[in-house]
């Protein structure tokens, strides 16, 4: 690829070819909510739109969202997972906490590195590679001299793989980094931890970020997030509205090319007649109820070097999520449902590998269902702990019939138990 100015969170050597694997298929339309365009931030005439600032019609590509149905992982083909994991994460999580990341328990360390393949994995698989678009826009638009393939505006960009006159990729290059970030990327990944838990989204704390951003920047990147259902998306917000009742917040939404932008906008509608903001569903695609703006993101892009931010000025932030984690493998031919002691699923993956997992873990008691789909051996592998020490390593396997149902109840208080009733 030729030289151009860029700074992507994934150094070159680190790059494989895509072509080979990128099975490209239609992402399934996101439903958007007609919206006269130009909700604008406020001068002294009122609410005005920034005619200069992001325009999804210009700005967004030319392309939408796309999926995968499998593929390998997005960084060096065959590499080891906990590897990358650490080398990536290793510098940031110690000028964050003053700490080393070896110093956290082994086991923990292999079982995030193992959730981050998995998370990746499924977002390509699911809603495809919509992390990687909005922050590959976001550059584009701040950057311009960064646009490569002598395009001059990413709308004129009309395949991931574009310029298709070349063997290289390199809007796909900055995609995939940029994907790949989310997880392996340190602040990408703790600066979204609301994501694990929305009640902990402080959206008091989120308006001021996001319009700050907004103010300053012309954008800001947005992860969407489901209560009820283990699914997220990736949005970049570029404009809002202030009522005396609530705020609305435009955004371009990758699911969709340059061109369907012309008639309306996407957006998030905020409440904030009562005590506290409260959002409204969020209508695209199947819908979300919360979303998370990542104050580091643009960090990501421009790389840490000595200016990693500290995290020590927020005490308890690296209890919150990593005090107590759960992470439950389950392999054979069963259906599986486990439930906290408050009776909230536990969120999982959906690839090849089914792990759940719980950050934040409360204390109490897990029901573990299991429920053979055929008559088999099948095997339940459980890890809980947090960044001081361990408390559960344990492991069950047996054989289960066509509609059995097994039962386990996994504890958390005072020591980890894993027992089947």
């Amino acid at each position: 690829m030729t030289e151009r100015e860029r700074s992507g969170p994934v150094d070159a050597d680190r790059r494989l070819s895509r072509r080979s694997f990128l099975a490209v298929a239609s992402a399934g339309a996101a439903a958007a909510v007609p919206f006269v365009r130009g909700a604008g931030r406020e001068d002294r005439d009122g609410l005005i739109t920034d005619t200069d600032g992001f325009d999804p019609t210009r700005h967004g590509f030319g392309f939408h969202n796309w999926r995968i149905q499998r593929g390998p992982y997005p960084g060096v083909e065959g590499s080891d997972p906990e590897g990358e994991f650490v080398e990536r994460w290793d510098e940031p999580f110690r000028r964050a906490f003053d700490s080393p990341l070896t110093s956290m328990p082994g086991r923990l360390r292999e079982a995030l590195a193992e959730h981050a393949r998995e998370g990746l994995l499924e977002a390509t698989r699911t809603n495809g590679y919509c992390y990687g678009m909005v922050f590959a826009a976001q550059q584009y638009f701040e950057r311009p001299g960064t646009i490569p393939g002598g395009f001059e505006h990413a709308s004129e960009i009309e395949h991931p793989e574009a310029p298709l006159s070349t063997p290289e990729t390199p809007v796909l290059d900055d995609v995939v980094d940029y994907h790949t970030a989310q997880y392996l990327d340190f602040y990408a990944w703790f600066g979204r931890y609301g994501l694990m838990k929305p009640d902990w989204i402080d959206y008091d704390e989120q308006l001021r970020e996001i319009t700050a951003a907004l103010d300053h920047y012309g954008t800001a990147g947005v992860t969407l997030v489901s209560r009820t259902a283990v699914r997220s998306h990736q949005v970049l917000a570029y404009d809002y509205e202030r009522r005396p009742d609530g705020v609305s917040i435009a955004v371009y939404d990758p699911n969709y090319a340059a061109a369907t932008y012309d008639d309306w906008t996407p957006t998030i509608e905020i409440d904030t007649a009562g005590s506290t903001p409260a959002v409204e569903p969020i209508g695209l695609g199947e819908g979300y109820s919360d979303f998370v703006h990542n104050q580091y993101d643009r960090r990501i892009r421009s790389g840490y070097g000595d200016r990693s931010p500290s995290l020590t000025s927020q005490p308890g932030a690296l209890d919150r999520v990593l005090g107590r984690t759960l992470f439950v493998e389950v392999e054979g031919p069963v259906r599986t449902a486990i439930v906290g002691p408050h009776g909230q699923p536990v969120n999982r993956t959906r690839g090849d590998r089914t792990i759940y997992y719980r950050y934040g873990a409360v204390e109490g008691t897990y029901r573990i269902r299991v429920i053979g789909e055929t008559a088999g051996a099948y095997s339940i592998d459980v890890y809980a702990g947090g960044h001081r020490d361990d408390l559960l390593e344990d492991a069950t396997r047996t054989s289960i019939e066509t509609g059995e149902t097994h039962r386990y109840d996994l504890a958390l208080a005072p020591e980890g138990t894993l027992e089947r009733i």
